[in-house]
């Protein structure tokens, strides 16, 4: 037989270049052609039946291996798995320019020409009878002789046409309306097994649920329910796709994510590359890392998160939960099943599995973060313990007691009370020229002249701005550049104190006490006494009203011995019945006891308890009968 030559299309299916090259030999089909070699029609030919048939009519064996379809396939069109075994459409527009099949329409996925925007024909308008890949023309119906290049085409729509221009690789307007990774450039090899997967566990609730594997279709409307199906989730891109991962992980069961979503991610993992189709798998794991209140292994989160992921994660089990604030599970567990804490419990048998919300545990840390303990209120203010202390005790800062503070808050002070108060303090500088001598807040101490009782009083007049600063030392934080005019903290103190002291001279030379005496009732606390300071000198001066105190609630036995003209042991041996005891000061090592004193309230007692003399019941009963 006379080798004719025959030049294929860059596009044109392998069926069709064997149908037309069969024509020019002035054969009917391309079985006749086959026959020559010993070969049948077939979807996919091998290396020897491809030389065979290169050797035979003088073919290069490179152009029909690029043209066969074939199990490794170089393109999504020529991959065996999809190729249709049965009818083989044709773009009725296409075959009008240039009389060959194109191998992408032989794709199962392909529904529509993105050329020409129009769906594909896989039937004869005249007769209705199938296009089939043993068909004896390419531009005429088998039975009816029906010219296809007459046929008017129906416009694809969208779903038709981006997917079909996606699998062939081809620039369409419709490719846009897919994900952004898939809108342009060749796909993935594997695409089409992608696209098959998402038709088969990816069913949105708008969709009938199938089970089982997803049937090959057969006919041209059977791939476009395919193509609908697809487009179910990539068309409304990833809106579709959330509310499906949402709504299993809603009404799912179990623990782990396979258990709660269902298989379809397992499948997805175990098929396709997770970088490849990285748009999936970012969305898979983000509304995961929002939604999913189970167990999240490691080993999944980085697989959907990437290394950083647990950034991206929005529940977290009761042990991560506790390690990220620093507290024990167990207690965060019991916060949760006590409902003190906001939590989802999932019952496991016997097991309780808890799941926290990382704006809980945001919540809980900013209410953490917001509170202060004594020292680091303390260190905020920038003063000493002493003086913190005081400080609390003049009002300066509320101390909020357990019950007044959100859960896990350990800290007594507010941060908002503790800058407020330097702030207020602060912004309270006056301007005054002829301050003579200035001190700093911690210096208004003892040390400098001011009295311990009288320091909580000097805070307070600070606090309600009676006394203010008159200047500050920015630089220093808190409130340690804090500096006042001395002499004005002085005669406020003057101003506002009525309580005149005495000096223990004083007072022994009013009352007649002697004055050793009297120190040893200031060293056992019966007489209240506070400690002046005259430069590196002190002394201990006693307030009228602690004197007053004294003399309500104590009695010196040598007072009460003269004035009933005896002596202190006699007066004590009568008290004995009434079992009157007497106070004793600290006393010096080898002397005899001083400062003896006895408390009003037992002498009261004792003359309620003293029994009358004959004498006295006489006198009462004569009384009585006058």
């Amino acid at each position: 037989m006379m080798q004719i030559h025959l030049e294929p299309f860059t596009d044109e299916a392998l069926h069709s270049y064997l149908l037309r090259l069969a024509q020019g030999y002035g054969l009917e089909s391309s079985k006749q052609l086959l026959r020559a070699v010993n070969l049948k029609p077939r979807l996919c030919y091998d290396q020897e039946q491809l030389r065979a048939l290169g050797e035979e009519f003088g073919l290069s064996l490179d152009v029909l291996t690029a043209m066969s379809p074939s199990h490794a396939a170089k393109a999504p069109i020529s991959d065996m798995k999809y190729q249709r075994s049965v009818c083989s459409p044709i773009c009725p527009c296409c075959i009008r320019e240039a009389p060959y099949v194109k191998a992408m329409w032989d794709h199962e996925l392909i529904t529509a020409c993105p050329k020409h925007g129009v769906l594909l024909m896989d039937a004869c308008p005249g007769c209705s009878e199938p296009i089939t890949r043993d068909r004896k023309s390419i531009t005429h119906c088998l039975h009816c002789n029906f010219p296809f290049a007459d046929i008017s085409a129906n416009s694809a729509e969208d779903f038709d046409l981006a997917i079909s221009a996606l699998i062939a690789g081809a620039e369409y307007g419709a490719r846009g309306l897919l994900p952004a990774a898939l809108q342009c450039g060749s796909p993935p090899l594997d695409i089409a097994a992608f696209l098959t997967y998402l038709a088969s566990h990816i069913q949105p609730s708008t969709l009938p649920v199938r089970t089982g594997r997803e049937a090959r279709p057969k006919t041209l409307q059977e791939s476009r329910a395919v193509l609908m199906r697809i487009w179910s989730v990539l068309g409304q891109w990833p809106i579709a796709f959330e509310n499906f991962i949402e709504a299993r992980i809603r009404e799912g069961e179990g623990r782990s994510v396979h258990q709660r979503v269902g298989r379809w991610l397992a499948v997805f993992h175990k098929q396709f590359d997770h970088e490849v189709y990285g748009f999936f798998t970012e969305v898979t794991g983000r509304v995961l890392a929002s939604h999913f209140d189970g167990c999240l292994r490691p080993s999944m989160r980085k697989r959907l998160l990437g290394a950083d992921g647990v950034d991206a994660l929005q529940w977290f089990s009761a042990a991560e939960a506790a390690r990220l604030l620093g507290v024990a599970p167990d207690i965060l567990t019991n916060l949760v099943i006590t409902q003190q804490v906001q939590g989802k419990i999932h019952q496991e048998g016997t097991n309780r599995i808890i799941a926290i919300r990382r704006a809980t545990l945001d919540q809980i840390a900013a209410q953490r973060a917001s509170y202060l303990s004594a020292m680091e209120a303390r260190h905020r203010l920038n003063v000493s313990k002493n003086f913190f202390e005081r400080f609390i005790q003049a009002g300066g800062l509320r101390r909020y007691k357990r019950d007044e503070r959100p859960v896990l808050v350990a800290g007594e002070f507010r941060v908002e009370d503790v800058d407020q108060v330097i702030q207020q303090l602060a912004g309270g500088v006056r301007q005054k020229s002829k301050a003579s001598v200035l001190i700093g807040l911690q210096d208004i101490s003892a040390k400098h002249g001011i009295s311990n009782s009288k320091i909580v009083g000097v805070l307070q007049d600070i606090l309600h701005g009676t006394i203010r600063p008159v200047a500050h030392v920015s630089s220093v934080p808190g409130l340690a550049g804090l500096q006042f005019d001395k002499a004005e903290i002085e005669q406020r103190i003057r101003d506002n104190d009525p309580d005149v002291v005495l000096s223990v001279d004083d007072l022994a030379q009013v009352s007649g006490w002697k004055a050793g005496v009297i120190k040893k009732w200031i060293q056992g606390g019966y007489l209240k006494a506070v400690e002046e300071r005259h430069g590196k000198a002190k002394r201990d001066v006693v307030p009228v009203s602690a004197l007053i105190q004294f003399l309500l609630t104590y009695s010196p036995t040598a007072e009460l011995s003269k004035q009933l003209n005896t002596k202190t042991q006699y007066m004590m041996q009568s008290w004995r019945p009434a079992r009157i005891e007497t106070v004793v000061p600290p006393q010096d090592v080898g002397g005899g006891q001083r400062g003896l004193l006895v408390r009003t309230a037992d002498l009261a007692r004792a003359a309620q308890l003293r029994q009358p003399t004959i004498a006295e019941l006489a006198d009462q009963w004569e009384a009585s009968s006058c």
